[in-house]
């Protein structure tokens, strides 16, 4: 009786967030391979409010093809709804599914992904290409919030060529415009989550309609959580916050075989306090469009797709706020300071990111080749102002700058027979970067600042190869190498003594070098994977050899207003290296009961560390008494999560409780010279659970039982420190109709 009920249930059921939408539509259309269709069918997605350890193969056949590498992980959106998660990096952080990723928690609603410990520019988050405004304050996923997507593919090696010259990559794929057999319909959802830590409240209606030609999926989110309390205290982190989201896609078929899709995407934050940061948010508003056209029989090619994007973000922000200044006591404000920084600090910038994307694709005998060409154009600009300073010299920026990047690509996808597939692609970009020489509030010419040109060519390539062999029932072997080159970032490049968070210490001025070498990886990977009926496991290991890698020196000697900052300047290091292993494991011990376990592990070395400095007016690389290499900054230590999964033993699996435990290892591997410290380890514990009523999805949860007070190694130490949430209990509902 219960599974019948629950079989009815999955059936009439949307999926649990707002990308499930799609899973209204009554039949499947005509050409499934052109319109938009939901990554699995509703009763399957029930059951991946919680995810599994490796879900790549639930991927869509379209999707999944992007996912051949060996260093590849898939995660659905159900998890946002499953595991409360704001943004994409807190989802990705968070899923069970995405291995060998950290993230830095600068707000609850704003992080900064860290992928097998590399950071903002060595990771790029695609599909319409997103880049942060100010790597601080504004990353690359926090716009985005975490219910508005569909899936995303972590590719964590230089295995793909048609995202840009990267290291790893974030391939987003928004919500689609669901199409409808049988007339026009209309649907929609009604959510709202309550976060007992903070008073934090998550709301979001959407609706979505449409016929059998074309759709629409309009959704509104609003965000407010205050003050934070850590765990075992009464420490409350300044972090309060008010976010507000818009967005809508509209999809029409124009011929049986071809379709537009439109997304827009409006999101508005004010009043975010950021605990470990020099600055808060006034506000930060960003703008995204999107247009997609694809087209399953050109003519020219087996398929055809375009893609043009354009996103920009404006933001403003000030160090006044009373609970910055209880955080961070030297930003103080005050008239009669000696030091010759005052405390009051104003900062605004404008960044955007444009371009676009054309591709055709050709079925082999065994396979598909993609042949491409893109143009990516980013633009940004930062002012740091000391208004009390002489207007003369009272702004240290990020001068307006541009880059232009031009490419072109090729990858292959070939079965070369029933038991082994291998995939295949190279890259050429041609990137042109400048910045203007004249900034307001700077005495001199950038130019002269940096003894440098500001106009910088780069030609950069990337190729790889890449192998999955299944060699018995249930066990596969996977094999990668590959190597690409990154240019540096506007903000490597450009920025002039900024107040950017960045290193550990929170409170450092960055510099940037015009003529930074572009990085050059070497990556291999290696992987064996087991999968049957009731159990996933896997193993992954890699290393990476990095030529030329940009990282950080502190400026000697360091800066001594009121004891507190310091500078810093990016610099190549000859050599680099990352390695690192990776593990995960789940097994349907019972109908009811699932167990699991990943862990990951991330080594980074500078192993070079003491090759000169290039800027004339900076001292060489500090010397560590004879000792040329030292861990790299900002490596996340070893971590495991393990868990059970108790649910419902009926198909619909309309109740399920996960209880897990993080186990986190004390990380001592620092970076001496940047004044990187060690951090002990903890162990949180977090359960979590829900319930279908019908239509309504009840869910809830406590994260941090203990109530531990704990800090992670990439949380900022400024002023008091910044230190995780304690005890916090949620719950909330969906009903969808």
């Amino acid at each position: 009786m219960c599974c019948a009920l629950a079989a009815l249930v999955g059936a009439q059921q949307p999926l649990p967030d707002p990308s499930s939408d799609l899973a209204f539509q009554s039949a499947r259309p005509k050409d499934a391979s052109q319109n938009p269709q939901p990554s699995l069918k509703p009763d399957e997605r029930l059951a991946k409010l919680f995810g599994d350890v490796n879900q790549v193969d639930d991927l869509p056949p379209a999707r999944r093809n992007r996912a051949h590498s060996p260093a590849a992980d898939a995660v659905f959106s159900a998890e946002a709804t499953g595991r409360r998660t704001s943004d994409i990096g807190h989802l990705v952080e968070r899923s069970k599914a995405a291995h060998g990723v950290a993230i830095q928690h600068r707000t609850p609603i704003v992080s900064d992904t860290r992928v097998r410990g590399q950071r903002v520019g060595q990771v790029l988050a695609s599909g319409s290409y997103w880049a942060p405004a100010r790597m601080d304050l504004d990353t690359m996923m926090s716009k985005i919030d975490s219910r508005l997507i569909d899936n995303l593919i972590l590719i964590k090696g230089p295995y793909a060529a048609k995202y840009g010259p990267g290291f790893r990559f974030v391939d987003l794929d928004f919500v689609k415009a669901p199409r409808y057999q049988g007339g026009f319909q209309t649907h929609g959802s009604t959510s709202a989550t309550y976060n007992s830590n903070g008073q934090q409240w998550y709301g979001r209606q959407s609706f979505n309609g449409g016929s059998d030609r074309y759709g629409f999926f309009v959704s509104y989110g609003h965000a407010t959580g205050n003050d934070y309390e850590t765990g075992e205290s009464d420490f409350f982190m300044p972090s309060s916050y008010k976010s507000r989201d818009i967005f809508v896609a509209f999809g029409v078929d124009l011929s049986p075989t071809q379709s537009l899709e439109f997304n827009v995407l409006r999101l508005d934050q004010t009043d975010v306090e950021f605990p470990g940061l020099v600055y808060d948010l006034n506000f930060l508003v960003t703008d995204g469009y999107e247009v997609t056209y694809t087209h399953t029989a050109p003519g020219f090619a087996d398929r055809f797709r375009a893609e043009v994007w354009y996103n920009r973000t404006r933001f403003e922000g000030d160090t006044l706020r009373p609970g910055k200044n209880r955080q961070i006591p030297e930003l103080r404000f005050s008239l009669e300071s000696t030091s010759g920084f005052d405390g009051y600090a104003v900062t605004d910038g404008d960044g955007l990111s444009g371009g676009y994307r054309l591709e055709s694709t050709y079925l082999t005998g065994n396979g598909e080749v993609a042949v491409g060409t893109d143009l990516i154009i980013l633009n940004q600009q930062l002012n740091d102002i000391e208004p009390v300073a002489p207007p003369s010299d009272n702004n240290f920026p990020i001068p307006r700058s541009h880059s232009i990047d031009v490419g072109v690509y090729v990858e292959d996808v070939e079965q070369i027979n029933a038991c082994w597939t291998m995939t295949a692609g190279a890259r050429i970009d041609g990137v042109f970067a400048d910045s203007d020489d004249i900034v307001d509030g700077v005495p001199v010419p950038l130019s002269l600042l940096k003894d440098a040109n500001l106009d910088q060519d780069f030609l950069l390539g990337s190729a790889y190869l890449t192998s999955n062999y299944r060699f018995s029932p249930g066990w596969s072997l996977n094999t990668g190498i590959g190597t690409a080159h990154r240019n540096p970032t506007l903000t490597e490049m450009y920025v002039e003594s900024s107040f950017i968070g960045s290193l550990q210490r929170g409170l450092t001025f960055l510099q940037g070098d015009p003529e930074l070498e572009s990085e050059k990886i070497l990556q291999v990977d290696a992987g064996l994977q087991y999968e049957d009926s009731t159990t996933q496991l896997g193993v992954q290991t890699y290393y990476s050899w990095i030529h030329d890698y940009i990282t950080y020196d502190l400026i000697d000697p360091a800066g001594t207003v009121d004891g507190f900052q310091q500078g810093a300047y990016f610099v190549n290091t000859d050599l680099a290296s990352i390695a690192g292993a990776e593990f995960y494991a789940q097994h349907a011990a019972r109908n009811w009961l699932t167990v699991f376990g990943i862990t990951s592990y991330t080594e980074g070395r500078d192993l070079s560390r003491n090759a000169p400095a290039r800027l004339s007016y900076l001292p060489d690389r500090s010397d560590l008494e004879g000792v040329d290499h030292e861990p790299l900054p900002g490596i996340h230590p070893l971590e495991a999560r393990i868990g059970f999964l108790l649910h419902d033993p009926c198909p619909g699996q309309r109740w399920g409780i996960e209880f897990s435990a993080r186990v986190v290892d004390n990380q001592d591997r620092v970076a001496e010279s940047l004044d990187e410290e060690p951090t002990p380890g903890f162990t949180t514990y977090d359960i979590r659970g829900y319930r279908w009523m019908g239509p309504v999805l009840l869910t809830g949860g406590v994260e941090n039982l203990t109530d531990k007070f704990y800090q992670e190694h990439i949380d900022y130490r400024s002023g008091l420190g910044v230190f995780r949430p304690g005890i916090s209990g949620y719950f909330g509902s969906e009903w969808r109709y």
